[in-house]
């Protein structure tokens, strides 16, 4: 079950989100979209961006041998410079939050999910040369 990817793809898919983040010129890559799910996040990285990796939490279900599935936690971090103002990053993660909570969503293996805020946006943990906002997200999937 491919969370990670299922979450980068919804992030993606939306042209208002895409409009407010930077791009990533990785090395002969093409350019894309500043969501980085993977650690660490490479240090040229335009800001500001979007952050998400594996889980807080991870815990499975089996509803007497008809529904089998995951509830997870996951985290998503919005990093940007510090110019004195928040605007920027909460305006992406309030986005963000429109985008995934209490929406459905599909995974690459077919499995449907369920995604609710249960937690952010609040201030992220950075230096002083940035600003961040932190969301958690719970996660049911259904396996398919």
């Amino acid at each position: 079950m491919d969370l990670t990817q299922g979450i980068y793809d919804k992030l993606t898919g939306d042209a208002t989100l895409l409009g407010l983040i930077a791009t990533y010129d990785a090395a002969g890559s093409p350019s894309a979209p500043a969501i980085f799910t993977a650690w660490p996040v490479p240090p040229d990285a335009t800001r500001p961006y979007v952050y998400t990796r594996g889980q807080v939490a991870d815990g499975h279900f089996d509803e007497i041998n008809t529904n089998l599935g995951r509830d997870v936690i996951r985290d998503v971090t919005v990093i940007a410079d510090n110019t004195g103002s928040d605007d920027a990053v909460e305006t992406i993660a309030e986005r963000i939050r429109t985008l995934m909570h209490r929406q459905a969503m599909t995974i690459p293996d077919g499995s449907h999910i369920m995604t609710i805020c249960i937690g952010g946006p609040a201030p992220a943990e950075t230096d002083d040369s940035l600003t961040g906002r932190h969301l958690s997200f719970r996660i049911v999937a259904m396996e398919a």
